[in-house]
């Protein structure tokens, strides 16, 4: 029988070797400082970027990719998908270079510059493959940062991270449409953004009007 005892034992060693790892190999190695530059990197540029009249709303389709990636993140390494032997801070959870940076941060811009569900998909597909593919698959990986213990690991990566992405867009849709539905009409240019309302043509009948009174 496995007593509550014996779990704190084991989860105390492993905080205390992580510990020892981190500070021993990886705080301040070159791997954790170019890591550490492209995560600055990755801050300033989203927010260069990143348009302050919809900070907020596109804020909050960060913060819905973020926390679903951190639980699906935690579910693929729990089930053997992955794993990740090189962290930011020494904590089991990786919130500092991909959950809460890489991938909400890059997913915020794919959002903001989007103007239809079409662009956007396609602006996900390549979100998606870069990280998948390129970043974990090639450069993590080739790090020792990162690696997939299943061969299907990037595939499964590229899937869920463009059904996450698309799942909270959907989910702003609709929370825009409730607040304009409630009287709130400030959500109104951003919700013809995302879905790219069609321009209404200019009815002919003023037209027709004018001719009858001249």
């Amino acid at each position: 029988m496995i007593t509550n005892e014996h779990l704190m034992q084991t989860s105390e060693y492993l905080d205390k070797i992580v510990m020892d790892k981190w500070l021993s190999e990886q705080f301040l190695s070159p791997v954790w400082i170019g890591l550490f530059l492209f995560v600055i990197f990755t801050y300033i540029l989203f927010f260069y970027l990143a348009d302050k009249k919809r900070l907020v709303e596109v804020l909050l389709f960060g913060s819905l990719v973020a926390v679903t990636f951190s639980l699906y993140d935690s579910i693929g390494e729990l089930i053997g998908l992955w794993s990740t032997f090189f962290r930011m801070v020494p904590l089991q959870q990786n919130f500092f270079m991909s959950d809460l940076t890489i991938i909400p941060l890059y997913a915020m811009l794919v959002y903001q510059y989007a103007n239809s569900w079409k662009m956007f998909f396609i602006g996900t597909v390549v979100w998606a493959g870069l990280i998948a593919f390129i970043f974990y698959y090639i450069i993590l990986n080739g790090l020792n940062v990162f690696i997939y213990l299943n061969p299907f690991g990037p595939y499964i990566d590229f899937v869920f991270l463009m059904l996450i992405s698309l799942i909270a867009r959907g989910i702003l849709v609709v929370l825009l449409n409730i607040e304009i539905e409630q009287g709130n009409l400030t959500p109104k240019a951003s919700l013809e953004r995302l879905i790219a309302l069609p321009a209404l043509k200019h009815s002919n009948n003023n037209n027709d009007d004018d001719n009858r009174k001249s």
